[in-house]
């Protein structure tokens, strides 16, 4: 049980909810509540959303929540990543909130810094590190600026995408929520809301630490992988509706080639169904043409180094078996 002392000092801060979507995650739940209630900012809201969780998750969290008033623990069907965090948000009471995924850690002031640096912003952001099986870890920038906008820096809508490095003010999620039953959710989501934001703020340190599991859904591939071109149509149909400058549209336009063009033949060529590859590179040019029609005149295209270029030139041409001889050479 937290203390008095802790509750009096946290009675004079400014509520932050934490949302913590769980499901099958008992393995590392305990170590990523624990980093929450460890946090130097002691006035949270800790909702553990469980997703229908099969295994003693849901157990798990009771047992925590049972001694710690600010634990509060959500029962729901599941429906996934992005449907377990837009619940939290309808639950939240905090005028900040945050994502962490229930196998993730964060570093003890993670939520202190991250609203001093908030406080005349509506996003604040850190730098990450990835944490492996084998122990490990890799520094994830978070990207590299100082408090500033999506007009004054349109590049910043392509900055680390991730939801969870970052504390956000909640009303930013009365309008723009996670969508349900979709792989890139936050890619989808959190250029718009940086769109959105008055300022944006950067801390420049690793505070939150993402674990890297083999089995995540990150590491497989099939046909959802093109819902990343979804992910961006969301962002692009959001900015043009919304009056985003010549500059920030050109941004989002040169998303389509860096996760599309790039990123999802990276994942491709990586299959372990090897004989699928060159349907799926097909598949991929196709839903490029179709939502990028132009993408042979955005720089990221024409100034690619010379194998990079290359390999665009092929993809471009349907020569996806030249391809990936070059990739698996």
């Amino acid at each position: 049980m937290i203390g008095h002392a802790i509750l009096d000092e946290a009675m004079e801060q400014e509520l932050i909810t934490v949302v913590i979507p769980v499901y099958n995650v008992s393995r590392w739940l305990g170590e990523c509540l624990e980093s929450i209630q460890r946090q130097t900012w002691k006035n949270l809201e800790i909702l553990a959303v469980n997703d229908g969780s099969t295994d003693e998750s849901r157990d798990i969290a009771l047992g925590y929540a049972a001694q710690d008033p600010r634990i509060t623990v959500l029962d729901k069907a599941n429906g996934g990543l992005s449907d377990a965090r837009n619940f939290g948000i309808a639950h939240a009471h905090g005028s900040f909130i945050c994502f962490i995924d229930g196998d993730d850690t964060i570093a003890p002031e993670f939520c202190e810094t991250l609203y001093e640096a908030i406080r005349d912003s509506d996003i604040a952001a850190c730098d990450m590190e990835y944490v492996y099986e084998d122990g490990r870890r890799e520094f994830s920038s978070g990207g590299s600026f100082e408090k500033t906008s999506v007009e004054q820096m349109p590049s910043l809508i392509r900055i680390n995408n991730s939801a969870c490095n970052k504390l956000y003010r909640t009303a930013l999620f009365d309008q723009i929520q996670f969508p349900k039953g979709k792989l890139y959710e936050d890619l989808a989501t959190v250029p718009i809301q940086i769109f959105r934001s008055r300022f944006v703020n950067k801390v420049n340190e690793p505070m939150y630490f993402y674990r890297q599991r083999s089995g995540s859904i990150q590491h497989h591939v099939d046909e959802r992988v093109f819902d990343i071109y979804d992910a961006v149509d969301r962002i692009d149909s959001y900015v043009k509706s919304h009056g985003g400058s010549k500059g920030v549209q050109d941004e989002v336009h040169r998303m389509y080639l860096i996760y599309g063009l790039d990123i999802v033949t990276l994942k491709i060529k990586d299959m372990d169904e090897k004989e699928k590859r060159p349907d799926f590179l097909k598949k991929n040019m196709e839903r490029l043409r179709q939502s990028c029609p132009d993408y042979k005149a955005d720089p990221f295209y024409k100034e690619a180094p010379f194998k990079k270029k290359l390999i665009y030139w092929l993809l471009g041409k349907g020569m996806y078996s030249t391809v990936l001889r070059i990739y698996d050479r």
